[in-house]
């Protein structure tokens, strides 16, 4: 099965590079695109082809035999879009998904399945006026929970934030340098019944919206073992940085803290001040981001996140582990995955959520380039086992009949 998705990979996929939506719009002097090394023709990798489509920022969910993935609204952050681009149905999802019954075959749900058809008042609305007629709110990173009091879902996401005046008009980063998109912020949605599925009502009162610091992306909850309730977020500041790869590699250098706000057990109400788990360093380039934090049946927290810019190949998925959940965490020696590994270019973005069968499920985008689309970001998935404070990457056997 691997064999066949990455030799039609090789032969009609070119696989290349990219952000949430940053890519459209960060100041100039980011990476362009490089080939990488061809995937390699072998049985063994633990890396699966899941879905040829633009679907960033993967989250999963596992639910009665059904494997969910949310991800970012479909047109987000494609770069070398073709001029006939709009062969491609984009539709108007907020909120893309897909289910699977074997975490193997994918299938991609149009517009109607939208999980989250509404976004709180907080944030832009609308869809824009030209083809294809994107919601103005430009939804990234979905995350999800299922809050015990109620076994309800909360939809955690990031939005453009509505200016105050005009919900139709995006507010300003203030005393950004440069050209830089509109600030997101995080807020919820809870689901109308138990199905992970949706549809989902959006509060409208954001979660986290530091605006002055560039805003909020990428949100994912988390339950603890003692069923406290908690949303891991990034601080984008790199929207509001001086420039370079990803708005973020000229002095000054604007932190891009990961952050952990504890909740009620409604899941949407935040209790207590968030705290920051883990800033950019050095190694990291512009930025880090894209949280998702999981606890081993050893009880180590493993706090998966993404650095460098994926508009270039530096863009990397990185863990650091804690014995509590609020830190401190200690990074992982080397990267999980980098450009090269398998073949793939720029992976990141991860989510992890038990497998129904006492694994790992484990879910990332990776850059190729489509015909017809553009360079997108596909998903790929894997299994994940953890090992005291390391995390392996292993290949599910049990579905290679498949």
């Amino acid at each position: 099965m691997l064999v066949i998705l990455f030799a039609v990979i090789a032969a009609a996929v070119a696989l290349t590079v990219a952000h949430h939506d940053h890519e459209h719009q960060h100041p100039s002097g980011d990476g362009g695109p490089e080939p990488p090394p061809p995937p390699p023709p072998s049985n063994s990798s633990p890396i699966r082809v899941a879905l040829l489509d633009n679907f960033p920022d993967p989250c999963l969910w596992y639910n009665k035999g059904i494997y969910y993935a949310f991800a970012t609204n479909n047109a987000a952050g494609i770069l070398a879009q073709p001029k006939n681009y709009t062969i491609y149905d984009y539709g108007t999802s907020n909120v893309q998904i897909a289910t699977s019954s074997d975490f193997v075959k994918w299938e991609l749900l149009n517009s109607s399945h939208d999980p989250l058809p509404v976004t709180g008042t907080w944030s832009t609305q609308g869809l824009t006026k030209t083809e294809p007629h994107i919601p103005k709110g430009n939804v990234w990173a979905p995350g999800l929970i299922q809050r015990p009091s109620d076994n309800k879902f909360v939809m955690y996401y990031a939005a453009d934030k509505a200016d105050p005046q005009n919900d139709t008009i995006a507010a300003s980063v203030p005393k950004a340098d440069g050209r830089h998109p509109p600030p997101h912020c995080v807020g919820a949605a809870v689901s109308q019944g138990l199905d992970p599925a949706g549809p989902y009502e959006p509060l409208n009162e954001t979660l986290a919206c530091p605006v002055d610091q560039g805003g909020a992306i990428d949100p994912a909850g988390f339950q603890d073992a003692d069923g406290t309730l908690y949303v891991v977020y990034k601080v984008d500041g790199n929207n509001i940085g001086h420039g370079g790869l990803c708005g973020n590699t000229k002095e000054p250098i604007v932190p891009t803290p990961i952050m952990l706000q504890k909740l009620l057990s409604d899941g949407t109400t935040p209790t207590g001040d968030a705290i920051q788990l883990l800033d950019r360093d050095s190694s990291d380039g512009p930025l880090i981001e894209a949280p998702d934090l999981v606890r081993s049946k050893e009880g180590i927290y493993f706090l998966f996140f993404s650095s460098g810019c994926t508009r270039s190949p530096t863009y990397d998925v990185k863990y650091a582990t804690a014995t509590k959940v609020e830190g401190p965490y200690v990074r992982a020696k080397s990267p999980l995955l980098q450009t090269g590994d398998y073949g793939l270019l720029a992976p990141g973005s991860v989510g992890v959520h038990d497998d129904g069968s006492g694994g790992w499920a484990f879910a990332f985008h990776a850059r190729v380039s489509v015909q017809g689309m553009g360079r997108i970001r596909a998903m790929f998935t894997s299994k994940i086992v953890f090992i005291g404070h390391e995390a392996v990457l292993v290949r599910d056997n049990s579905t290679d009949a498949s």
